[in-house]
């Protein structure tokens, strides 16, 4: 197993595998100190066998403008990127748990300022829809994660992919939970 080999290098602490997708495991692993991080480790029989470069050069990218969680390492030896830990609730259950108002709006305000920050960098994530499993809420802030499928080379979309997922899909409970919270002060995300 490639991740104990990651892990002894390091000095980490396996604590608990927390995921599992057709190209990665990610675990929750911490240090001596008692600090977590995720390592994302790639499978074996992986399809995509360039996701460790790919989620560390789109990670960096996102964090030179502030974005995602942060890069720690890349080790492409043993194939495993080490991540800032993010605490919290995904968006979906977060949302759902019928956060006030004002907590919503600052949310989306900064979710917004984040994703136009992508769409100039040139930074498509391309899965921030769905139900919301890219998008971890901590202490009321957004934190988007995943960018293992992010592409510069296409036209970046995220503001509207957002505006889609949030308020438009007609076939999600999303946009609906979403307008019983905001009210009438809905529309002015619209535009």
């Amino acid at each position: 197993m490639v991740i104990k080999n990651f892990l002894k290098k390091n000095n980490l602490e396996l604590v608990e595998q927390i995921a599992k997708g057709w190209t990665s495991f990610v675990y929750l692993v911490k240090d001596s100190k008692g600090n977590f991080f995720i390592a994302k480790s790639l499978r074996e029989k992986a399809n995509r066998r360039d996701m460790v470069e790919r989620e560390s050069e789109n990670l960096a990218l996102a964090n030179s403008i502030g974005v995602g969680p942060k890069l720690i390492e890349t080790d492409f030896e043993n194939n495993v990127v080490l991540l800032e830990f993010i605490e919290g609730r995904i968006f979906m259950e977060w949302l759902f748990f019928t956060p006030k108002k004002n907590e919503l709006e600052k949310f989306l305000k900064e979710l917004f300022d984040q994703a136009k920050k992508l769409d100039k960098k040139g930074l498509d994530h391309g899965q921030l829809a769905g139900k919301g499993k890219n998008i971890i809420v901590r202490k009321g802030k957004p934190v988007i994660i995943d960018f293992e499928k992010a592409s510069a080379k296409r036209k970046a979309g995220n503001v509207n992919q957002l505006k889609s997922f949030l308020f438009v899909n007609p076939h999600s409970a999303i946009p609906k939970k979403v307008k019983e919270i905001l009210g009438p002060d809905f529309d002015k995300f619209l535009s």
